[in-house]
């Protein structure tokens, strides 16, 4: 039995469908929403992503747009149908916010993610027992379990899933120094950051504090970038999280600091070398595991 196809792979084969139909039938979004009495919101929404398209909504388009291929409307309806399984998080529901499904339904379609945090590991290169000692006051041990098995979902699906986007995190020295969960907790977080850094899809750079001030040194944000698609902007700011996708422009800005602020970070056996001076720092005599180090990438 086939294994079904993620749903967020689904929803962007059909809505990138639509819009090049549409864009070869010569109509524009308010054209077609008074060809088919719908609000031009709609078919905004629908060609988005936020929004996923109903079968009889896609069968509407399809006959707008004259579509007629049986093959090409049987497979684009059922890949409709896919698209409205629940996600691959929906056991997490409860710990994602609407801004973080949104960003989410787009992570697993991205063809490259650049992520950077001033003060913390990067979400996606924590251990648990870091997330864990980051986040235990802040949540109940039911919530902060299921955080956690969110988080290693993620993981396991960018770091080593089939489907592997080319990932490129700047990690400040802050991060690196800041004791989170004590010596033991940090002294196996950075060596599960140098076994990351081993990937041949991950690119990982140390932001050492002698740069000074550089342009990404702000709250954390993480942009994914598309060949045929707009690219996004996640942002955790002090009033919550953000997700942009129809300003290019402010996704462009944050690019261009990322990839200038990578022109002072340390990476290959620079960052090594660097992280390994840092690790002798921390206190020797308390328990280690290593656990929680992912498999070779060999």
């Amino acid at each position: 039995m086939a294994t079904p196809k993620d749903p967020a792979l689904e929803r962007r084969k059909v809505r990138l469908a639509l819009r090049l139909f549409r864009k070869k039938a010569g109509y524009n979004q308010p054209s077609v929403a008074e060809a088919l009495s719908w609000s031009p919101s709609k078919v905004i929404r629908i060609e988005g992503g936020s929004v996923g398209v109903s079968v009889t909504d896609l069968r509407a388009l399809l006959d707008l747009y004259n579509v007629t291929d049986a093959e090409t409307r049987h497979e684009l309806e059922e890949s409709t149908r896919g698209s409205r399984r629940p996600p691959w998080w929906s056991p997490y529901r409860d710990v994602v916010d609407p801004q973080f499904a949104i960003y989410l339904g787009f992570e697993s379609t991205a063809d490259a993610l650049f992520a950077y945090h001033p003060t913390l590991i990067p979400g996606l290169l924590q251990t648990e027992d870091y997330t864990r000692a980051l986040l235990e006051s802040r949540y109940s041990p039911e919530r902060l379990d299921a955080i956690v098995g969110l988080r290693g979902e993620r993981q396991e699906r960018l770091l080593r899933g089939d489907e592997k986007p080319e990932l490129n995190f700047l990690v400040d020295e802050a991060s690196l120094r800041r004791w989170v969960g004590g010596p033991a907790v940090m002294r196996a977080q950075l060596r599960y950051l140098k076994a990351v850094a081993e990937y041949p899809h991950v690119t990982l750079g140390v932001v050492p504090f002698t740069i000074g001030v550089h342009p990404v040194l702000r709250s954390g944000s993480i942009a994914l970038t598309f060949t045929d698609d707009d690219d996004v902007l996640f942002a955790e700011t002090a009033g919550g999280a953000l997700t942009t996708r129809n300003d290019q422009s402010v996704v462009d800005d944050y690019l261009t600091d990322f990839q200038n602020s990578r022109t002072g970070a340390l990476f290959g056996h620079l960052m090594t070398a660097f992280i390994d001076e840092i690790i002798a720092q921390y206190p020797n005599g308390l328990a280690e595991t290593s656990a929680g180090l992912p498999d070779s990438p060999s």
